[in-house]
């Protein structure tokens, strides 16, 4: 049972294992939060436990995703309704692959702010069977990641879903399908940027990027951290995490050598290979003195 709004799916680059550090990098007093790479929103639901939040904007470019953040903030009950039915299936590999997978990919979503309940429930249903929590889609935007040998697993927790919910209808709270750069048009001083990209891969090989048909590279890298300079330079706060990379340090040489980081283990939660899971360095970069 949940005691306040924690993720609601694993993803890819989840935050939860961090917490504590990435609390510890928090201003002591801003403004708007704003996490543009929304993802399960861990941080996000961390401060606004804790009662930090005075106005927040969440956004990401994954429709799928942001229509289930509106989906339990506007149809709560008709999600739960689902998502009750889905859970009767949590183990049978024959319904993921003849009937969740592809109902989902048959509801398509123009805006991602349609808050549709079923679209919103099968996310939930795949993310929690499909092969280790992983949101993978072609570039056709069809989700394609296979069954993930599950032993029953809970796909949801109600108590958890009303408190997302109770969260995502804080007038204070605006959620947003945009991509990134749209959202940091409303940031202004003293307001707090929170930024989980997509990873700048390890390796080739170890290339994963797409959340979205569109895949994040290099240029989008470079283009990040010139608006989290842009950002800093202008009054900002700012704070970023990313991988130990050598495009990374290349892009923000200037907080490493001011002191400006942490390097902190993680453990790598979600890859296409078994091998490729394991415990890593990871950069969390800010421009403020901790709080």
């Amino acid at each position: 049972m949940a005691t306040g709004p924690v993720p609601f799916v694993k993803w890819a680059g989840g935050k939860a294992q961090l917490l504590n550090v990435l609390v510890k990098c928090v201003p002591k007093k801003f403004e708007t939060y704003c996490e543009p790479f929304l993802g399960g929103g861990a941080l996000f639901f961390r401060l606004y436990s804790e009662g930090m939040i005075k106005k927040a904007i969440l956004s990401d470019a994954n429709k799928d995703l942001i229509n289930c953040y509106i989906a339990i903030r506007d149809n709560e009950e008709a999600l739960l309704t689902e998502l009750e039915i889905l859970q009767q299936h949590s183990n049978h590999k024959d319904f993921f692959y003849e009937v969740a997978r592809p109902k989902f990919n048959k509801i398509r979503l123009k805006t991602g702010m349609e808050g549709d309940p079923p679209k919103a429930a099968l996310l939930v249903y795949l993310n929690k069977t499909c092969y280790n929590g992983l949101y993978r889609v072609n570039s056709d935007g069809v989700f394609n990641v296979p069954w993930g040998r599950n032993n029953n697993p809970r796909i949801y927790d109600e108590d958890n879903i009303r408190a997302v919910g109770k969260a995502l209808r804080d007038r204070r709270v605006k959620v947003i399908c945009c991509d990134y750069s749209s959202v940091l048009t409303k940031v202004g001083v003293n307001d707090f940027v929170y930024f989980d990209p997509p990873y700048q891969p390890l390796s080739m090989t170890s290339s994963f990027t797409s959340y979205t048909p569109d895949p994040f590279g290099e240029d989008d890298q470079k283009r990040l951290a010139s608006m989290f300079m842009e950002l800093d330079k202008e009054g900002s706060f700012v704070l970023m995490s990313n991988s130990v990379n050598p495009l990374i340090e290349e892009l923000y040489n200037d907080y490493i050598e001011g002191g400006n980081y942490l390097k902190v283990m993680a453990a790598r939660q979600i890859s296409c290979k078994g091998d490729g899971r394991g415990r890593i360095y990871e950069y969390v970069f800010f421009n403020h003195h901790p709080g």
